[in-house]
């Protein structure tokens, strides 16, 4: 009996090598979803993208993705998170590691800059679905205004933890953070980059030159 009882719960390490086989094939199924969503975002907008479509590029049931994400609009809210951070970690922008904040970071401006270069890059085309649909869904205009919120959050957050050696003496903490928002949002760089023709590098050696002339100081202390 005793071994028919050890039969029936099964070997552990199988029980683990099971559980992790099953984890990876979920995270692959999410990542196939979110790939295939945002291409027919990007390409037919949201409206005219049905779960349907996703599933079926996919390779998944609509019923998987209801599952996963709740709705269209929890799809393309995760689609604008992974195109946000660049990778699949659960992982707020804010709670990574910083390199401008490091004693020998070099050019901090320069640095923040170039982040927000290939960050704006990879999700801008999605904020546009996002606020080309948000008046018609409400689920879409909070997902926007939680954008704006999480930006602004981030660049207080970030403003705070930069030596004041290195900033402006006098500077409004609230109305910075807001510019700072303003200047390296997705919105800012489409406009400059998909809407007016300018080249990736010349918005990052703007917003660089942005950031230096609003917050670093003049000269910097010796």
């Amino acid at each position: 009996m005793e071994r028919s009882s050890r039969a029936s719960r099964g070997d552990p390490k199988k029980r683990g090598y099971d559980a992790s086989r099953r984890q990876a094939d979920a995270q692959q199924r999410h990542r196939r979803i979110i790939e295939s969503a945002t291409e027919l975002f990007l390409d037919k907008g949201f409206g005219a993208t049905a779960i349907n479509e996703m599933a079926r590029a996919a390779d998944v049931s609509a019923q998987t993705i209801y599952a996963t994400f709740g709705s269209k609009a929890g799809v393309l809210a995760r689609a604008v998170d992974v195109a946000i951070a660049g990778d699949y970690e659960d992982v707020a922008m804010i709670d990574r590691p910083r390199a401008w904040l490091s004693p020998d970071s070099g050019d901090l401006f320069r640095i923040a800059a170039q982040v927000a270069r290939d960050s704006n890059a990879r999700v801008g085309p999605l904020i546009r679905v996002v606020e080309s649909a948000a008046g018609s869904d409400p689920s879409l205009d909070e997902i926007r205004l939680q954008l704006i919120t999480a930006l602004r959050s981030d660049c207080a957050a970030i403003f705070a933890e930069v030596p004041a050696a290195m900033l402006r003496p006098g500077l409004d903490e609230e109305q910075t953070a807001d510019v700072m928002a303003l200047v390296s949002s997705p919105s800012t760089y489409m406009t400059l980059v998909a809407d007016m023709g300018w080249s990736p590098e010349q918005y990052e050696d703007w917003l660089a030159d942005c950031l230096a002339r609003l917050l670093g100081r003049s000269e910097q202390p010796g």
